[in-house]
């Protein structure tokens, strides 16, 4: 006899545990404790607990499983009908054997139907209470209506029922029936009236001193309609009505909230072209709230209600990787104080100027005010620990690690109100023969064709095109220009950025003759826009296109995101959108014509490798150069003459309503650039001091960092 398989051995082990009542019974309990177990450690989930889409996934397996055993009930059913019946000589069972009890699928199904006509037994009650309150409603005004209706008279049936049986002439009847008809017409508009301010002027007219003098108050109440309040309340408190609030604002107020919400320190310009927002059609290009609303609401209120719906929170999408190191540096501490207890505010500019005497001082933000230079946060409170663990942005060295933060953390913050400040200042003062350019080179545009083989797709085929936006603001035209010039080069030096410029400036001398007055507002990277050749170039270009004077101003260091990033993000949108509808751009110069051919509003400009090198040799001619003394603190560059610059810390428009530019505001300096006599330049002596890691004093200290050699530099968060 061949052996028995595992799986014949459960078959006959199973049998006899059945036949044995009390083993199966302690069998069933013991699957149902297992069961009970699994669902209260999560191994196994209730139907109810699960999501809509497992929900159709165990239906299914059911399903299929019901389907195969009633196929397999049809097989076996079909298989025993056509098999003969057994021998007799099987024994019977006897009559004590254990019989097994209903199954648990009965028994849940049986308690589900008491369930099910439980409920329908309370619905049904329900019905019945809520029919009977109906019929009652009913009933009562039903009554109502009936009494309304038999009880009314018109003013001639009063009249006639005061005058039954009485002889008088026509000037009485007439007098009683102009009466009643006026006291009719006061009682259907008192009744009739909605409007509280209405039924206390008419309270007002038909409640004075003759029917308090004739004593006529509880005869005008019953005649009239009025409440006992209304009758003997004095005229002077008699009209109480006050208007209701409402949340409506004028649209000068929304203008202000919205103008506000635009603001470039409130939220920021995303350049992405994907990062747009749509509302009714119309499509604008996204801006980040810079702070959270909380901190945004006590600079303006209200704004929750009429916020633009194209400034949205940021989100984890939204995550912006060119942060500045001073501000999140600072933001990490200000944290770290939050969550010891030791300040009431996470807020840095709050902490910043609760240490200054004056937030719109430049002396106390740069640290040169003598009253609080040794000032403390008085938000700060003593620690317990002598020791609390920051997180820093910071610089490493291989060869040295810098023991040390960068200084003026109340300079930065001040830099950046400051410079926003001047910018909106500048734009919304602008004189006829002014024009401001706010300017900023976009992420370089990777040219692609609407159909490509692998190799192009995959390989280092595409050609890029550099975007240089901007926004050119005059006080001629309501609206400002935007404008973006296309260079097939990758070049973003000073020669690059004024062959970007030629086109614009000749634009702005063509369209405005009066103007020749150049402001320029742009972000300020030392490889760009803040370093010694485009200071030479500021004091060249401009005059030779006929500009008389020229401001450049700079935002502080990261810092810069404004309207020309969102020109950048609309023009890439554009130009994905005409590839994905079968155009092929393969170059910068197709860029042009296909953007060109949409009709976009941006003024568009081309610029080639020809124009670049053009400028490339003019620089190879000048005499080298000498860095600028503090070159990095500078964020305001004048020119009144070629060759010589006016530069300051910031930027100062006091006179500028008066055409003055250079006055003697915050140490202007002038430097004269392209000769002999500016090669002669010495450095600044730096001023040391260590970094105290300890917080023991309570104290919001200034830091400084100890210059190191600049080599092999890498960015960790420790």
């Amino acid at each position: 006899m061949a052996p028995l398989s595992a799986a014949e051995k459960q078959r006959r082990y199973r049998a006899r545990r059945d036949v044995d009542h009390e083993r199966r019974q302690q069998y069933l309990n013991k699957e149902k404790e297992r069961w009970r177990k699994d669902i209260d450690e999560g191994r196994k989930k209730k139907v109810s607990d699960l999501s809509e889409r497992e929900k159709r996934a165990v239906r299914k397996k059911w399903r299929e499983r019901k389907r195969k055993l009633r196929k397999n009930d049809r097989a076996r059913t079909t298989f025993q009908s056509m098999t003969p019946p057994p021998s007799p000589d099987t024994p019977p069972e006897p009559e004590n054997a254990p019989q097994p009890g209903p199954s648990r699928q009965n028994v849940v199904g049986r308690r589900n139907a008491r369930q099910g006509r439980r409920r329908l037994q309370n619905n049904i009650e329900e019905l019945k209470a809520l029919l009977e309150r109906e019929k009652r409603k009913k009933e009562k005004y039903k009554k109502r209506c009936q009494r309304l209706a038999g009880g009314k008279k018109s003013p001639r049936s009063t009249v006639d029922a005061l005058l039954r049986n009485q002889r008088v002439n026509n000037t009485i009847r007439k007098r009683l029936l102009l009466q009643e008809s006026i006291i009719e017409d006061i009682r259907n508009k008192y009744r009739n009236t909605k409007k509280e301010r209405e039924k206390q002027i008419i309270a007002k007219a038909t409640t004075g001193k003759i029917i308090k003098k004739y004593r006529l108050q509880r005869a005008a109440q019953a005649t009239l309609g009025f409440s006992k309040k209304r009758c003997h309340r004095p005229d002077a408190r008699l009209m109480t009505y006050e208007r209701k609030k409402s949340n409506r604002l004028p649209a000068e107020c929304k203008q202000k909230v919205k103008a506000f919400f635009l603001r470039d320190d409130v939220s920021r310009m995303t350049t992405g072209r994907k990062q747009t927002v749509t509302q009714k059609k119309k499509k604008k290009q996204k801006r980040l709230l810079t702070d959270t609303i909380k901190n945004l609401h006590q600079k303006f209120l209200s704004e929750m209600n009429i916020r633009p719906f194209w400034v949205v929170v940021p989100t984890e999408a939204d995550r912006e990787t060119c942060q500045c190191k001073t501000h999140e540096n600072l933001q990490f501490m200000a944290n770290t104080l939050y969550s010891q207890g030791l300040s009431a505010t996470k807020n840095i500019e709050e902490m910043v100027d609760a240490t200054m005497c004056d937030p719109k001082s430049k002396l106390c933000a740069y640290g040169e005010c003598k009253d609080c230079v040794y000032s403390t946060h008085t938000m700060l409170r003593a620690p317990e620990n002598t020791e609390i663990a920051l997180t820093q942005w910071s610089l490493e060295d291989n060869a040295k690690v810098n023991d040390g933060e960068e200084s003026g953390k109340r300079r930065h913050i001040f830099n950046i109100r400051w410079q926003y400040g001047a910018y909106k200042q500048l734009r919304e003062n602008l004189r006829n023969n002014e024009c401001l350019l706010h300017v900023d080179f976009s992420e370089n545009y990777s040219c692609k064709y609407s159909q490509e083989i692998q190799s192009v797709h995959f390989g280092g085929s595409h050609q890029q095109a550099t975007l240089h936006t901007g926004v050119l603001y005059t006080a001629a035209e309501q609206s400002p220009v935007t404008f973006c010039s296309i260079l097939p080069s990758r070049r973003h030096d000073p020669p690059a950025i004024w062959a970007h410029l030629d086109p614009v400036l000749d634009m702005v001398r063509e369209r405005y003759p009066l103007i020749n007055r150049l402001h320029v507002f742009s972000d300020g990277p030392a490889t760009q826009y803040k370093q010694k050749g485009n200071f030479y170039l500021i004091s060249k270009e401009p005059f030779k296109k006929g500009f008389k004077d020229i401001s450049w101003n700079f935002f502080e260091a990261s810092h810069g995101k404004g309207a020309p990033d969102g020109v950048g993000g609309t023009l890439k949108r554009s130009a994905d959108q005409i590839v994905r509808h079968g155009g092929d751009i393969p170059n910068a110069e197709a860029m042009l014509h296909q953007l060109r051919s949409v009709g976009t509003s941006v003024e568009l400009f081309f610029v080639g490798e020809g124009d670049v090198e053009g400028k490339v040799q003019e620089m190879m001619e000048v005499p080298p150069l000498v860095p600028v003394k503090g070159t990095m603190k500078i964020h305001q560059i004048i020119s009144f003459s070629p060759g010589t610059i006016k530069y300051r810390d910031i930027t100062c428009l006091c006179q500028a309503d008066k055409g003055v530019l250079d006055c003697a505001c915050y140490g202007i300096k002038e430097v004269s650039l392209g000769e002999e006599a500016s090669l002669q330049c010495t450095q600044e002596p730096s001023r040391p001091e260590a970094i105290k890691k300890t917080l023991g004093s309570g104290a919001l200290s200034n830091m400084m960092v100890n210059p190191t050699q600049e080599s092999s530099w890498k960015l960790k968060k420790t």
